[in-house]
């Protein structure tokens, strides 16, 4: 259903995708969504009250007491929340196929879904998408579909929208998200907020491995019906060019929940163009039993 909506959308792409990775995904499976996801991924110490609130009424794990994911620790009183911003190229599924989509999450990992204590999910407090080339509202049918299917998308502005954020060969990046509120007879003409800003260099000494981020980042999502979905990303492609950076991101109300707003210096993240998998919905304890563990690596 998402794709065969997102199919009439595709006649507005003019612009060719900028060089990047292949989709290598989809000719092995070519029923499952796939794409060339090429994005930076930062983890973001929150207060834990603040975390705790947002993931309601589920409870969270913990991830930092785990010395291979966090080898130096994590500051007392806070959980790690990964938010991340992507460009996403060469979207499939069967014949139908997106040319360039961006976005952009912050997310919760370590969700306890099952109630068992130590099974890991991720809960979605925020997802944004957008067109790519300044076609932003090109990211509204797959908001609405997205929405629709157990995930809460909303529209938006994405800087830079012509590439990843982190192309090859640079060593410094920013990126800024800002929802857009679509014009309507009540509220009249659209709106664009802040949201995020992220402001990053290559990390000379990096706080994390690259199994930290591939760890946290693919853990079944819970989504709002019930049900939950693997979305997995596989960073183990020869133009995967993985880097560390670290830098600054800065998170704001009332696009975000309350609490989340500030500005949080010396956060360490990870960019690369991962291959990337989305599975139809399924039952949590399925996604669970069934998650790949190679991703997680």
């Amino acid at each position: 259903m998402l794709f065969s909506l997102l199919s009439l959308a595709t006649v507005l792409l003019t612009a060719a995708a900028l060089p990047q990775g292949p989709n290598t995904l989809a000719p092995e499976y070519p029923n499952l969504r796939t794409a060339s996801s090429n994005g930076t991924y930062a983890i973001v110490p929150l207060l834990k009250s603040t975390v705790e609130a947002a993931v309601k009424p589920f409870k969270l794990l913990d991830p930092v007491s785990d010395k291979s994911l966090f080898p130096n620790g994590f500051p007392n009183g806070t959980y790690p929340v990964v938010v991340s911003s992507t460009f996403m190229n060469d979207i499939r599924l069967n014949a139908l196929q997106i040319q360039n989509l961006l976005g952009s999450n912050v997310l919760v990992p370590y969700v306890d879904r099952l109630e068992d204590g130590k099974t890991p999910f991720s809960f979605t407090v925020r997802q944004w998408i957008g067109g790519a080339f300044g076609q932003d509202l090109m990211g509204v049918v797959p908001a609405v579909v997205g929405s629709l299917a157990g995930t809460i998308i909303t529209t938006a502005q994405f800087q830079p929208n012509d590439k990843h954020t982190l192309p090859v060969g640079s060593s410094e990046s920013n990126f800024q998200v800002k929802p857009i509120i679509l014009p309507n007879p009540v509220s009249g003409p659209g709106a664009i907020l802040e949201a995020i800003d992220g402001d990053f260099n290559t990390a000379s000494k990096p706080c994390y491995t690259a199994r930290t981020f591939h760890n946290l980042i693919n853990r079944p999502l819970i989504l709002t019906n019930g049900l939950c979905q693997r979305n997995n990303y596989y960073f183990n492609e020869s133009f995967t060019n993985p880097k560390f950076v670290t830098g600054k991101v800065s998170l704001y109300e009332p696009a975000l929940p309350a609490g989340f707003k500030g500005t949080y210096h010396s956060v360490d993240g990870y960019s690369g163009n991962a291959e990337q998998l989305g599975q139809n919905s399924e039952t949590c304890k399925a996604a669970a039993a069934n998650n790949d563990p190679t991703s997680l690596q």
